[in-house]
């Protein structure tokens, strides 16, 4: 076992050195005013003694203490040096805005605690822009953003000054700089020097002044990296960049024809990580690295881990292996912990250098490896800071170097091709060192303070899927009730509107497959008189349609003469909207089969219709999902090849007596079915009403983390929703009929009529005729 002596222990690097000593127990008595104690492994040497308070307090003066070889926990200090002998939670407390140039201030205090609120007003001639009011949440965070009191009188606007912060400033004018300084006891994070440059904007990231204990929430983190890192993600095609118009959202990036990408993931495993911190750390970069394939860049990764020396855990020169994404997991996922053995340093200098070794290498051969089309990212996770080697910052202007950038600025929005991001996750990070390795870039944010492992896997499972990348078929995973309550709902399904007219709420849904364009069953337009009735409610607000289109085919009488009631073949309708859907992370369009985009998305270059399908559908029994209309995935299984004929014989029992209509001829092949899965609890859709069905919604799947419409919801043989059948109120959803089967449009079967009607706004493959 590792063990730590009390002498050993440094406060400064919040490293340790381990020795071979006999173990003793320190004692298990301990206590914290107003809180609790934890042991690692008891009272054994190298056990860690942890400190919790309530939410909305932290311990004092340390959070957690390490057991010795002689017994004894290490020592409690103040940051004077002096030792103090018990701990104690305390009240929390955000820093408050301390100045406000051609403004006032209420209350002005040094520090408020929470719950506290702050409000801001300009002098006469000069306008508020930011938060009137903010709030000190239970993090120790302010709400809204910084207050500023501006005239829009010199070259660059006020950039503001943050809570618990200074400025030294004059006019704003073009070449001047503006300096920050945090009071003390604070950290400032982003850039302490900014410039009005010739465009008018101000150089660097903007400042925040943080206090030692208080940590980034998960929201925050996703919130600002929606800008940067997402926005690193949302590609121009080859389309756009031939018309020179740039992105809807998020920041541009000079990418070839094909987006390339190479990320370098540093993995911090020093000997003040536990393993199941790791592990931790392990299974959020697995989920990072799974997101980030998702997207229509081509990406190879690198992934280190360091210590004292370094280990290549994925060496990215081989191109092959780094550009297949579950080559990389593997070889993530065999990495053994202990591998270091007891070289348990931080070398972060050692694992930049490695880094720039293997950018030098592909930079050498560059017209095989695109280098100079390449977006270079590098993700830094770190519980401390470089306490053996050289100077990280020396090993990162290399780097910069190699890739023709300034390694001398401050300011960093320019390097179009490099973004460094770091993680510094715990209390014993040395902000200021991480804070000047991390990109400093105007109106994005790099670094981010996390408080332990557990939150660094909430952040890597949301930044990518929010509100900056507008392609098809991206949505947010779904999150824990715990994390939904930090962050707010997480928006699973941005392709599902629900339709409805005037003097009634939803009755049927629809798909989104384009800005202005949505794909909903023929039959919903049975309830609207004209399409002046019809809206429809997208995640982000109410839009009104123009036009309808009708499958020609669509004749729900077509075997009434047979004595079948109804008839849904062809059940497929598209709806225009005029005005566009404004894309966000509320309301995006589903990726459609046979297009280029779901191409791109499937990473399935010069592929066919055909080859889309066997991609989607190869399996007899494909797992695939609906919207319930209780607005949640529903799972289901869609049956093809010898699995059809038994999915749909479920049918037989809604054709009445007497007729000649055949099962082939009642259910064509133009249907997908779904249900009945053996071993699995198969949902069942509900059919519309005027409180709302699932009608017209879409059967989607996932592939690639993105997700793929590949039928229209139609009708169903047993309507399970209905509570006037004695059956349904027994069953109470608890398991479905038995015989309960559902049937969708299969998109497949009609591409040529959507080609016909939303070939000006999407680009179909070029077998669809």
């Amino acid at each position: 076992m590792r063990s730590v002596s009390p002498q050993d222990y440094d406060d400064d690097y919040g490293e340790a050195a381990y020795e071979d000593l006999q173990p003793q127990n320190c004692s298990t008595a301990e206590k914290i005013k107003g809180g609790d104690v934890t042991y690692s492994q008891g009272g054994l040497e190298g056990s860690v003694l942890t400190y919790h308070c309530a939410l909305g307090s932290y311990p004092f003066p340390v959070s957690y203490r390490v057991c010795g070889a002689d017994g004894e926990w290490s020592p409690m200090r103040l940051s004077s040096g002096r030792r103090v002998s018990s701990a104690t939670c305390k009240d929390m407390l955000c820093p408050a805005q301390l100045q406000l140039d051609n403004g006032d201030i209420w209350p002005r205090d040094q520090w408020l605690p929470i719950g506290s609120m702050q409000s801001f007003s300009c002098l006469e001639g000069f306008t508020l822009s930011g938060s009137e009011h903010r709030n000190c949440t239970v993090s120790a965070e302010w709400t809204g953003t910084p207050p500023v009191c501006d005239d829009h009188a010199d070259d660059c606007d006020d950039p503001g000054i943050p809570p618990g912060g200074e400025r030294i400033s004059g006019h704003f004018h073009l070449g001047e700089k503006v300096t920050y300084t945090c009071q003390a006891g604070l950290h400032l994070l982003g850039s302490a020097e900014r410039v009005c440059l010739a465009n008018r904007e101000w150089s660097g990231s903007a400042p925040r002044c943080q206090g030692p204990l208080t940590f980034d929430s998960p929201s925050s983190v996703a919130a600002a990296l929606a800008g940067s890192l997402a926005g690193v993600m949302d590609v121009l095609s080859p389309e756009a960049k031939k018309k020179k118009e740039g992105p809807s959202f998020g920041r541009a990036f000079l990418v070839g024809e094909v987006g390339r990408m190479n990320v370098y993931i540093l993995l911090d495993t020093s000997g003040s990580i536990k393993k199941e911190d790791f592990e931790i750390s392990r299974t959020a970069t697995v989920a990072l690295i799974r997101k980030l394939d998702s997207y229509e860049v081509q990406i190879n990764f690198h992934v280190v881990s360091f210590a004292s020396e370094v280990k290549v855990i994925m060496d990215i020169t081989n191109t092959y292996m780094s550009g297949n994404v579950e080559d990389v997991i593997d070889a993530l996922m065999e990495f053994d912990y202990n591998s270091h053995g007891r070289k348990t340093g931080t070398n972060l200098h050692s694992a930049l250098i490695n880094v720039g070794e293997k950018m030098s290498f592909l930079k050498q051969n560059s017209a095989k490896n695109h280098f100079n089309e390449t977006q270079h990212i590098i993700i830094i996770e770190t519980d401390g800071y470089s306490n053996t080697g050289g100077d990280p910052r020396t090993a990162l202007a290399k780097i910069r170097h190699i890739l023709n950038c300034s390694t001398s600025l401050e300011d960093h929005t320019n390097e179009r091709m490099l973004d460094v991001y770091v993680f510094g996750i715990g209390d014993k990070v040395k902000k200021g060192e991480l804070n000047h390795l991390a990109s400093k870039k105007s109106k994005e944010q790099h670094f981010f303070i996390l408080k332990d492992f557990k939150t660094l896997g909430e952040v890597f499972n949301s930044i990518i899927s929010d509100q900056s990348v507008t392609m098809c078929g991206i949505a947010q995973e779904d999150i824990s009730k715990e994390h939904e309550e930090d962050s707010g709902k997480a928006h699973t399904m941005p392709w599902h509107v629900t339709l409805q007219s005037s003097g009634h709420t939803k009755f049927c849904s629809g798909t989104i497959i384009s800005p202005n364009w949505v794909l909903t069953a023929a039959h919903c337009f049975s309830k609207v008189t004209t399409i002046e009735q019809l809206s429809m409610n997208t995640g982000d607000g109410l839009v009104k349609a123009n036009k309808a289109i009708i499958h020609p085919n669509y004749n729900v009488s077509a075997l009434r003469h047979r004595n079948v009631s109804e008839f849904y073949d062809y059940d497929v309708a598209l709806v225009h909207i005029p005005s566009n859907i404004k894309l966000s992370w509320k309301a995006r369009p589903i990726c459609l089969p046979c297009t280029i985009p779901a191409s791109r998305a499937m990473r399935k270059i010069n592929s066919t219709c055909e080859e889309h399908r066997k991609e989607l559908l190869h399996h007899m029994q494909t797992p695939a999902f609906f919207i319930h209309k209780s607005n949640m995935r529903a799972q289901t299984h869609i049956q093809i090849q010898a699995k059809r004929p038994g999915c749909v014989e479920k049918a037989r029992h809604t054709l009445k007596e007497p007729t000649n209509v055949t099962l082939d001829e009642y259910v064509p092949d133009r249907f997908l079915c779904t249900g009945g899965t053996e071993g699995y609890q198969d949902a069942v859709s509900c059919k519309g009403s005027m409180s709302g069905g699932d009608s017209g919604g879409s059967l989607f799947l996932q592939k690639r983390k993105r997700f793929f419409q590949v039928g229209v919801v139609s009708w169903g043989s047993v309507n399970v929703c209905d509570q006037s059948n004695p059956a349904n109120r027994q069953n109470r959803g608890r398991r479905p009929d038995e015989n309960a089967r559902d049937f969708h449009i299969d998109l497949f079967k009609i591409m040529p009529w959507l080609k016909k009607h939303l070939g000006q706004d999407i680009q179909f493959l070029p077998d669809i005729k």
